[in-house]
């Protein structure tokens, strides 16, 4: 028996690409079954829209024919929701097989559950590597990812002097050398910052600039602009793009660091705490 998920106040799109991804997994690990929190008779794990009022009550309802039931939340940071185990929206298509099967193996594979025509199964005997009799799997804290910047420069040099200065206050990259390999790396990964070269083959700096902040998916994550261009203008043209940040070439650590600061800070609304337990340290410039 396939376990149940509710889908709770989730948008059509979101809904349809989490049946997608359910339903055409190669060689899927774990049977799984959707359905619309509205007509679940009884379920094993809800996926809930942090951000709908509704999702709330939907949930209630749900917990109140399982109490053992449970939720993975979506939302656009990937941080809200009162659950270990949640998803960055954009990363939903990536993400969702991955933490389901981690939900059944840490929280589900030793349940007993009842099925709604009211056989009793016990998941422990049928799914996965757990054997009845088995002692019970222990929860697991699932850690806060750490931050991640996507570097776009042409310049080898200039993507790796970044790659150093990040990981020297706990940011990890990627590095793309043009305008196409970045969207390749914004479409299949999640980013908390990215630092975008103005000058670069093909498309320029404001027009991969401009193509984030109009994505629903990309639009929050803060861009910072490395230039030489430091006339009124061009600063006009970054920030008509919706860039966070306009650093002038040759850019001071002591300017690097600090805009580095802000942004996050303004980012995650002055939460040093999640800041850093997801790995960043402020530099020191003094």
């Amino acid at each position: 028996m396939p376990y149940q998920i509710a889908l709770c106040g989730l948008t059509v799109r979101d809904e349809r690409l989490i049946e997608i991804v359910l339903t055409r997994a190669p060689n899927p690990k774990y049977p799984f079954a959707t359905s619309r929190a509205s007509s679940s008779s009884t379920a094993d794990i809800a996926i809930a829209d942090a951000s709908t009022p509704q999702a709330e009550s939907m949930i209630a309802e749900l917990k109140a024919l399982n109490s053992k039931l449970v939720v993975v939340f979506v939302s656009d940071l990937g941080m809200a929701g009162d659950s270990p185990y949640r998803i960055e929206r954009r990363s939903l298509l990536l993400k969702v097989n991955r933490v389901l099967d981690e939900v059944v193996e840490t929280e589900l594979l030793n349940q007993t559950r009842v099925d709604p025509r009211g056989a009793a199964s016990s998941r422990a005997s049928t799914a996965g590597p757990a054997s009845a009799g088995a002692a019970p799997v222990a929860k697991v804290e699932v850690p806060l990812q750490p931050l991640r910047a996507l570097v776009v420069d042409d310049s080898l040099t200039v993507r790796e002097q970044l790659r150093a200065a990040l990981e020297s206050v706990g940011l990890l990259s990627d590095q793309a050398e043009n305008a196409e390999a970045a969207q390749r790396l914004l479409s299949a990964n999640t980013y908390d910052l990215v630092f975008l070269d103005v000058v670069m083959p093909g498309a320029d700096g404001y027009e991969v600039c401009r193509s984030i902040k109009k994505n629903a998916y990309t639009r929050s994550v803060p861009v910072l602009m490395l230039t030489s261009r430091s006339s009124p203008f061009d600063r006009a043209r970054g920030a008509l793009a919706g860039c966070n940040s306009y650093l002038v070439k040759p850019i001071t650590w002591e300017a690097f660091y600090g805009a580095i600061d802000r942004v996050l800070n303004k980012h995650f609304k002055n939460d040093g705490d999640q800041l850093a337990a997801r790995g960043y340290r402020a530099a020191s410039t003094g």
